[in-house]
């Protein structure tokens, strides 16, 4: 998703010099590949296996994790965890969670058959949507982006001269690019979410507000 077209962050570039041999990639772009893969996952595109140590022949077996089960299982940065687990113990309580899967989920990690996930990724590569595709002459399946390269550019060029930042507020974005035809509030947000996916730059990072809620005060008669 993140390859080919797609440069590493700025933070990551600078840490790979100091330790070429560490894995480091930018957290978001992980979350990002994860939440497709999980989103696929419970679609029913891929299936998800464990596997299972028996007690006779000591040779190990898939077991196929039902749908429903993963559903109840906590994600981690927006997918499954790639490790073992501790299932919630509640789930011995389910009569699709045999001891068996339970003790397997508890001791494998999961996997994906490989067959289903190339054919998964090849039919989501056709698409050409995700973020190393952007650049391609070739146009994508579907309705046309309004995150053309003006509105790119413009964002970057305020970023540049410093007139904006991720901190300050969007609608202050929105007013300096007035001139490039009032775009709206959404649809900027959008285009600095999407460079900030693409660069890794703190400059692009807005921060969802948290809303406070209102408290209701009683009155008495």
């Amino acid at each position: 998703m993140f390859g080919g077209a797609i440069k590493r962050p700025e933070p990551v570039e600078a840490a790979k010099k100091i330790y070429p041999g560490a894995s480091i990639g930018l957290g978001h772009h992980k979350e990002k590949a994860a939440s497709a893969v999980n989103a696929a996952i419970m679609a029913g595109d891929l299936t998800v296996h464990v596997f299972t140590l028996s007690s006779t022949d000591r040779v190990s077996r898939p077991l196929q994790v039902p749908l429903d089960v993963l559903n109840r299982l906590l994600r981690v940065r927006g997918g499954l965890p790639d490790h073992a687990i501790r299932p919630p113990v509640n789930l011995l309580g389910d009569t699709s969670v045999h001891s068996e899967l339970f003790v397997a989920l508890s001791n494998s990690a999961m996997f994906l058959p490989q067959g289903e996930f190339k054919a998964w990724y090849e039919r989501q590569k056709s698409r050409r949507r995700w973020p190393s595709q952007r650049e391609s002459k070739k146009p994508p399946t579907g309705r046309p982006s309004k995150q053309d390269d003006q509105l790119l550019t413009s964002i970057r060029a305020r970023v540049a001269e410093e007139k904006w930042s991720a901190p300050d507020d969007i609608a202050k974005l929105v007013r300096l690019l007035v001139t490039h035809g009032a775009p709206n509030r959404n649809l900027v947000r959008r285009a600095v979410q999407r460079l900030y996916e693409e660069t890794g730059d703190n400059r692009y990072r807005v921060v969802p507000r948290k809303r406070v809620k209102a408290k209701t005060g009683r009155s008495q008669t």
